[in-house]
Formats: structure tokens, sequence, C-alpha cells
């Protein structure tokens, strides 16, 4: 029989909207909802099965954990079958219950036997192949008494015999359990033949009575040869090994079965049945239950917003998602609950800890016992030091519903066992304490700063949050309060941002700290870990998404409230100097939160400076250093780049303000410092968040790609692109990252970028404000790469002159002055940076003066370049491959004009191991082309000096290695990974590598060493 068309109805559940028929059972489905997110490939198994089982007979068990969808998948393949004219037998378990005997059985095999009988059923499931849509299809049987026989066509004996066995619970004939299976699966064959294929559809086949599981494991073994398909699901057997032995239960009565497991939806998949059935949910919400549920649909669907204001602390689960994960809790011992709420409670600590916990608690002495029954129900499993819950967000699920006063008493029972003074033993004390309790809350709050350090952001704004409600005094709440919402502001929690600014105003604050409330609760987005210049704060702002003006007049004062003014909290004019360490603190946050929204605002920009510099004794702050480079990058980069802490200092710092101040170090253009920041504090771990990475993968890519090393930025953006791609709402990571590696494929073949879209330019923009900049300086750039030299010059000289793109164009500036010398522009270029070494003054940071050296020597005519190059090789550039390779280049093209070939060649050959130690490959024929103007030829080898005999006479044992791997074709990353060396240490070595070999490319090094190893012979 053809199967095209066949049970149509699972393709459209997969590709389209939820028919009707399923809406019941996808949650209540909306239009324009998917209909099951990333079970696709299931719903085609399932479709298949059917098609074999209508043929020849079939069965298929699909295994998944509890909320997997099991139950909504078997509905599917069930209104599948009846629209296609299967009759449908079916049957489900009761967890958390102990069913009589055989009544599984019963379930399926009644709606036969009361035709039989003609007994009453007010439920009958087994239904005639009409069209299950039509209001008009009947609900009854539609078969008479004498039909039922004829069609099934046993001998009525039988029949009442498996009445009574089933029934009335008489013995079977034999005594054994073989007549009934043979019976049962008699009956069930009878039925598949009589007119229309048959589907028994089982749910929760693990949770029937044992008697049952027999029987239909035996008739699911033999149903090929009948036009009987049997369903079953079930969820993986979890009993421990050793507890197996105890357990009368056979390990998996359905083992050798086809079977379809049911694996958690992925990151993608789950952020986007989120976004789809709970659209309105705070990113930080979002965050939370994705990670909770963990790829779990029916937790995605269940679990709670987490309350900020529950007290206790406990975490959330439903009515539904308790009874789905956790059935049958109520049922175990008290001991085993005990354990299981301190578990649940403090679910990192090992199984000793807790059982001292739960003992006080429960008032008894607890042993290793109590944990048995929770691992024979399948909730916990034990590796021999610690508990571990079968999901995320059963933790949840086994206490719910458990009161208040209990929830208090075990964090009181962890408090007294964790070790004193603890960030855990205190917070779990905070959460026993009821009332005022001024001396905790200051533990608290002196707490928090070490909590940072322990990549514990969350809960450093949960310990602030609790020592206000502790504090008794007011100035105290409120001081707490504020300092919670600046940390979950930097966080990017928008939501604790909002509540916390709100709670803090309640309290009386200093001005400064009001004015910063008041800038927290008008922040309209915060993406990542700072707000960025699409913000709008609703005072004095533009609007999000607007570009920054100019202020004609400023607005120094707002109405707040009838016939009241206040200061402008987004205007540094208004504010007022501070007074005391608290309004300090409150006035570089609010610098801090402020800067990026005046990006743009020259007259609130010299404020917040002028501010700054009232301010000379926080002047090692990253606070201060990263606000005045933000909003003043070329002015301000001399004193930012000294103010920075040497490397042996940065232990004493938070590793939040190391990485502000790599982001200060690039906003003043030392990518160097920046790239070196930032790895500081990936070492510390800080990045541990998964939400976080994609916007430190990013930042590391443009330290990269200001240094020149593309190759390296390439693999960060991936890196970025792969982790923004698998986490919630990230997209602007990915698109921002996306967008680059465009760019940096443009900069390393010299080609043209794709074209952007707007949605995409848009998205990055939340990313990274300055992505237009950032494009417009690289695509500049890349046409120098690519030889377009009339094209990049008057392009980069627009970016250099403009105040706006001036900071980042000048990480471009020795391309600008290799495209002006192309374009017989150098004395234009000349003057371009004479005027900009004026403006920058004293303020210059050697980084920016060691460009403005290089660009001076590429521009130098024939009777200042020997001079120029001189002084340009004199700078220590080993640090900066990127500044070298074009020196190099410009320094072989003067000397091939002054006929000095054998230095030309020389000088050549190192100008093009740097651009490819870079990743460059548009400029290696351009240097070929220079070498063949020197005068080198192919065979240039042979006319001086005999060649070695193999390459071991030129290279070392190490640098033979990585010419080899080199030649392969792997990139200086993956020869690192190989070899345990950084990138930049394979770049070193091969930047040696190739003039000794005479290559410029790595196809050149691949020929060279095969005519190295295997020399012709004589």
């Amino acid at each position: 029989m053809n199967g095209h068309g066949r049970f149509a109805s699972l393709a459209a559940v997969e590709e389209a909207q939820p028919t009707s028929l399923l809406a019941p059972f996808l949650h209540q489905a909306r239009p324009g909802d998917p209909g099951f997110v990333g079970r696709g490939a299931e719903l085609r198994a399932l479709r298949d099965f059917l098609l074999r089982a209508t043929a020849r007979g079939a069965a298929l068990v699909v295994s998944g954990q509890a909320g997997a969808g099991k139950s909504a998948l078997l509905e599917a393949a069930v209104q599948a079958a009846r629209v296609d004219g299967m009759r449908v037998l079916r049957c489900t378990g009761i967890r958390g219950s102990d069913p009589p005997e055989l009544s599984g059985l019963l379930q399926i095999i009644w709606p036969v036997l009361a035709n039989w009988s003609g007994s009453a059923h007010p439920t009958v499931d087994l239904v005639s192949p009409t069209d299950p849509t039509d209001e008009a299809s009947p609900t009854a049987l539609p078969w008479t008494d004498d039909d039922v026989c004829d069609a099934v066509d046993l001998d009525a004996a039988y029949l009442d015999a498996l009445f009574r066995v089933l029934v009335d619970g008489a013995p079977a004939p034999g005594g054994g359990d073989s007549w009934l299976a043979f019976t049962v699966l008699e009956v069930l064959a009878a039925v598949s033949q009589a007119g229309q294929p048959l589907l028994v559809a089982v749910d929760d086949w693990d949770a029937l009575d044992e008697p049952s599981r027999r029987v239909l494991t035996f008739v699911a073994r033999r149903a090929q040869g009948h036009p009987l398909a049997l369903l079953l699901t079930t969820r993986p057997h979890t009993t421990p090994p050793h507890t197996a032995a105890q357990d009368s239960t056979p390990p998996h009565l359905a083992t050798g079965l086809p079977t379809l497991p049911l694996s958690p939806l992925s990151p993608a998949e789950s952020a986007r049945l989120l976004a789809s059935r709970r659209p309105d949910l705070a990113a930080e919400t979002a965050r939370e239950l994705l990670a909770t549920a963990a790829g779990n649909p029916l937790a995605l669907l269940e679990l709670p917003v987490p309350s900020e204001d529950a007290r206790p602390s406990m975490p959330g689960s439903s009515d539904r998602l308790a009874a789905a994960m956790a059935p049958g809790v109520a049922g175990l011992p008290p001991g085993t609950r005990d354990l299981l709420l301190v578990a649940a409670l403090h679910p990192e600590a090992d199984l000793p800890l807790l059982l001292s916990a739960a003992s006080l608690l429960a008032g008894a002495e607890l042993d290793f016992a109590v944990l048995d029954p929770a691992e024979r129900a399948g909730l916990v499993v034990f590796d021999g030091r610690r508990t571990r819950f079968g999901h995320p967000a059963m933790a949840g699920a086994v206490i719910h519903g458990t009161v208040a006063r209990r929830c208090r008493a075990a964090h009181a029972a962890l408090a007294a066992v964790l070790p004193a003074g603890s960030v855990r033993m205190l917070w779990h004390r905070s959460q026993a304490a009821e009332g005022h309790d001024p001396e905790l809350a200051a533990r608290l709050e002196a707490l928090h700063g070490d909590t940072l350090e322990q990549c514990e952001p969350a809960m450093a704004v949960r310990l602030l949050r609790r020592a206000a409600d502790l504090h008794r005094s007011p100035a105290d709440q409120g001081r707490c309060a504020l300092r919670a919402a600046q940390l979950a502001q930097l966080l990017g929690l928008e939501r604790m941002t909002r509540t916390m600014a709100h709670r803090a105003l309640r309290h009386p604050l200093g001005p400064l700290g009001t004015l910063c409330a008041r800038v927290l609760i008008s922040i309209e987005h915060a993406d990542g870990r700072q707000p960025t210049a699409s913000v709008s704060v609703r005072r004095g702002t533009p609007e999000a998404g607007a570009a920054p003006a100019r202020r004609t007049a400023p607005a120094r004062r707002v109405l707040d409230g009838p016939g009241s003014a206040v200061p402008n909290p987004t205007d540094p004019a208004c504010w007022p100097t501070p007074v005391g360490a608290d309004e300090q603190e409150n006035a570089l946050e609010l610098a801090r939160i402020t800067a990026p929204v005046l990006v743009g605002d020259d007259e609130r920009s010299e404020a917040l400076l002028a501010f700054l510099d009232a301010m000379p004794e926080r002047a090692d702050d990253s606070r201060w250093l990263h606000s005045m480079a933000m909003v003043r990058p070329l002015d301000r980069a001399g004193t930012v780049l000294a103010g920075m802490p040497v490397d042996r200092h940065l232990t004493d710092l938070p590793v939040r303000d190391i990485e502000r101040l790599g982001q200060a170090a690039m906003l003043a253009g030392d990518p160097v410092r920046a790239m070196d920041l930032f790895r500081q504090a990936e070492r510390r771990r800080f990045h541990a968040r998964p939400d976080q990475l994609p916007w430190a993968l990013l930042r590391q890519g443009l330290a990269h790609l200001g240094m020149g090393s593309w190759a390296q930025a390439e693999h960060a953006f991936r890196r970025c692109v792969k982790l923004a791609d698998s986490a919630y709402r990230q997209d602007h990571h990915a698109a921002a990252a996306r967008l680059l590696l465009d760019v940096v494929r443009a900069l390393r073949t010299g080609t043209a970028a794709r074209p952007r879209s707007a949605r995409d330019l848009a998205a990055a923009r939340r990313s990274m404000p300055a992505i237009d900049t950032v494009l417009a300086v690289c695509t500049a750039w890349a046409l120098v790469e690519g030889g377009d030299y009339a094209s990049a010059f008057p392009a980069l000289s627009s970016l250099l002159r403009a105040p706006r793109t001036r900071s980042l164009a000048l990480f471009a500036l020795v391309a600008f002055a290799e495209a002006a010398k192309a374009e017989q522009g150098s004395p234009e270029a000349l003057a371009m940076l004479d005027r900009l070494e004026t403006e920058l003054g004293a303020q210059c940071p050697a980084v920016v003066a060691l460009r403005f050296t290089v660009a001076r020597a590429v521009l130098a005519d024939e009777h200042d370049a020997q001079e120029m190059f001189k002084r340009a090789f004199g700078e220590d550039l080993t640090r900066w491959p990127y500044l070298e390779a074009p020196l190099r280049l410009a320094e072989g093209k003067w000397l091939r004009l002054r006929r000095q070939f054998a230095d030309s060649q020389a000088t050549l050959r190192q100008a093009a191991a740097a651009f490819t130690m870079l990743g460059s490959e548009a400029r290696a024929p351009r240097i070929a082309e220079e070498l063949r103007a020197s005068g080198e030829r192919a065979d240039s080898a042979a006319l001086g000096a005999s060649r070695p005999a193999t390459a071991r006479d030129l290279l070392a044992a190490r640098e033979l290695r990585i010419a080899e791997l080199a030649a392969r074709g792997l990139s200086n990353r993956e020869i690192g990974e190989q070899l345990g060396l950084a990138p930049r240490t394979i770049g070193a070595y091969l930047y040696r590598i190739f003039p000794q070999l005479g290559v410029t490319s790595r196809a050149q090094l691949a020929e060279t060493l095969r005519e190295l190893t295997d020399p012709p012979a004589p």
C-alpha cells in the first residue's frame, strides 16, 4: 500500500500549527504558535511506525523523562490513527498509586467485553473509522452485541472466561499468566482483523500494575503478522543497582522492544518554545526558567516566575509539574521527605551534611537508609558523595506545597551545619530569620563582594536585597536597596533593578543616591552588562535607537511632580558635589550608568569630565576611568591608560573591575592591554555564566581585531555566534558577531563584505553601540588589503576627520598611510597626521604615538625614508605585528626602488611572513609581484649556494613540526592545541620559518617542504 499522504496530520503538527484535534494537548496553543517544537524527527518516526503497523504489525516504546512530551506525542499518534481509519484501544497508568492487578488490561479490553456482554459502559474509547472532527460522529460504540461477536469471531465461552478474570477477579484457567497473555493477544488480533487495523495506545506503561505490564509486553513482542500497533510510553528505569535485587519488579519489562527516546530540547528549541508560549517574560526571568527547565517542555510551560518577595526562599513548581515529576512524595517516610527538603534548599551539599541538617529538622538521627526510598522512586541519584535530583525542576517538585514554617526550619538546620561565616551559611540563616536583624544584615552587606569573586553575582544581589529587609534603620535599608539595584543593573537583571530602585526611593537617600535610583528606574533597555547608546532615559535624553543630538539649551532641571523640580539625573552639570563615602560611591555609579547615554552630547560629556575631575582621589577606580574613556576616548586616552594598574595589582581587584578596565583600555586605543585584562578576567572565571560568555567573546574578538590578529578575531566571533545562538535572547550578540565575521573575512581576503540588512544592524547596535563605526573603519581597511587604494584613501580620510569616528579610525592609521602613499596623497596625509597629533597633545598614549611613527615611515619620501624607517624599527614592535608587517613591506619597496635587491627580497619575505601570521590572504599576490620585481626567481635558491639536502638542515625540530602542521592547512590555534603552545607563539615561529624557507604563503610552504623532504636525485 502506498504510504504517501497517510497519517498526514503528524506532518501537519510538525511543520505548521497544531491542528484543532491536538490543541487541548498542546497546552492551549495560540494562533501562530508552533506545534511540537523540536520533535520533528519523533513525529516522523511515529508516522513510519503506524505505516509499518497497518501493514504487518509493530510495537514501539516512547521513552522519556517526566514532562518530555510523551503523552502529547501519543495523543498526536492516536488522532492521526483515527483520522486514517484505525480503531483505537487505550489505557493510562496512574503514578503515585497502587493500582489493582489487571486494571490496566481491563481498561484496554473493556470496550470489547462491554459490547459482547451488553453491559453499560459510560465511556468507550473504541471508535469506528468516522471523522472525529464531525460533530455528528457517535460517541458510543457503533456495534451491536451480535456485531461484536461476529466481528471478533471468538467463542462466547472464551470471552466469558476473560470477563470473569478481568472483571470478577477469578483465577485464570490453568493458574498462570500464559492463558491470559495468549487470550489477550488472540482478542486484539481478532479485533485488528475485523475490518480496520487496531492501535493499542498505553500511556505511562511503567505505572500500570505488574501483571498488565507483563501481558502487554508479551503481546507487543508478538504483534507482527496482524494489522496491530502497540504504542507504549514509559519513563526510563531509574532503580539504583544496589536496590534492584530487593525489588520484585524486573529492571525493564519492555527490554528488547523498539524504543523511541525523547531527549531534552536543545537550548535554541527551548528558547523558541518559551518565547512562543510565554512571550512576556523578562530576559533574566526567561534565562532562569531555561536553566531550571533544562530542555523539559512541561517545565518550560509550568515553572512559575521566580518571586523576589517570597520568604523564605525555595525552588518553585506547580501542581501539574509536581504531579508529573514527583508523584507519591507524600507517601515517602518522614525522614526521607526531610532529607529531600534540605537537599532542595541546598543542592550543592554533600550527603553527610544533608543528613546532619535533616536530623536536626526531624529531631532524630537519620542514616543513609532514608535515601533509599527516594532513589527507588527515581527522585534522586547518589554518586557516592552527593545526591542529585533527576532533573533541576525536580527540586521544586518534591517540596511543592511545603509550608513556610517548615522551610524556615530547614534553612535554620542548614545554617547550623554549614561552616560558620560562609556565604551559604549566612544566606540560609537570613532565610530562617523573621523580623529585623541589623547584625545579620551588616554581615550580609559585607559579604556580597566576596560572593562576586566566587562567580555568584546573582547571589550577591540577593544578599544585598535580604540585607535591606533585615536592617532596622531606613537609611541602611535605602543604602542596601540602592546597592542591590546598581549591581543588578550591571548584571542585566532589569526586573530586579527597577524593583530595588523603587524600594530604595522609599527610604532616605543622599542627593546623588536619589538621582542614581531615578536613572535606574528610567532605563528602558539593558542588554548585556551595561546600558548602551540605544538606552533611553525618560528625562532629557533621546528616545531609544535615536542618534544622540547636540544640545543647544541644557535642561538643568525637570519637573518631577506637581510644583516640584529636581535635578535632571542624566545632566552632570546638575549633579551636586559628593560628600561622604556613600555619596562618592553613588557618584561613580551614576557616572558609570549615564556615560553611555552621553556619548555624542558634547556639552553633557564635558560636564561629566568636570564632575570626574573634581574627584581626583578616585582616579584609580575602574568606573572613573571607564566613564572618562567612554565620553572622551582620545582627549583623555593618556589619563585613562596611565591610571591602569600594573599586572601584579590585578589580583586585588574584583573581576568586574578588571573587565571594565579592559573596556577602557580598548576605548583609549590600546587593544593589547585590553586583551591582557580580558584574559585576566576570564582566568578568574567571572564568565562562568553562559549568558555572559557571548558578551565577553565579542569584546575579545574586538581586541584581536584592533591588534590585527584577524584569525584569532574570527575564532572569537565564531564562538560568540555559537554560544549566542544557543542562549535565550542573545540574538543581538549573535548579530553583531556575524557582521564582524563578514568584516574579518573581508580584511583577510581583501574583498567586499556582504550587504547588511537593517534588521541585522538594529540588533547588532543593541549589543555594540559603535558597530556602525567599527564596520565603516574595517570596510575601508579591507579596501587597502585588497589593493583598492583609490576608494580606501577618501573613506579613511573622512573617518579620521569626523570627531565621532576618529578614535576607532586611528586603529587603521597605517592602512590610511599605505593608501595615501599609493594614491600620491602623502602631503595631504602628513598634514592630517600633524593635525591629529596636535589635537591629542600630551594625552596621546604611547601605543597611538607608535602608530603615528609607523605611518610617517610609510609616508616618507626618498630623502627622509631611511631615517624614518630607522626610527620606526627602533621602537618595540614585538607585540604589534600588525604594525611591523606593513612597515617591512614599505621598507622592502623602498629598498627595491634603491636597487638594493638582496636586502629588498629579505625584507619582503619577512613582510610576507608577518602578514601570514596575522591571517592575511590578500597581500600574498602583491608581495610576490614585489619579489619578482626585485629580481627573485622561483629557482633562485639554485643560483646561490647549494640548497641543503633536507628541511632538517634549515629548521629546528620544533620549527619543522610547526611547518609541517601549517602546510597541512591547520590554523595557528589548531597547531597550538596540538603542541601546547599559544596561537601567538605559533605565529612567531612561522614569522621566522617563512624567510628561512624563502616562502610567502602556506601554499608555498607545503610545496617547499615536499621538495626539501624528497630532494631530486643528482
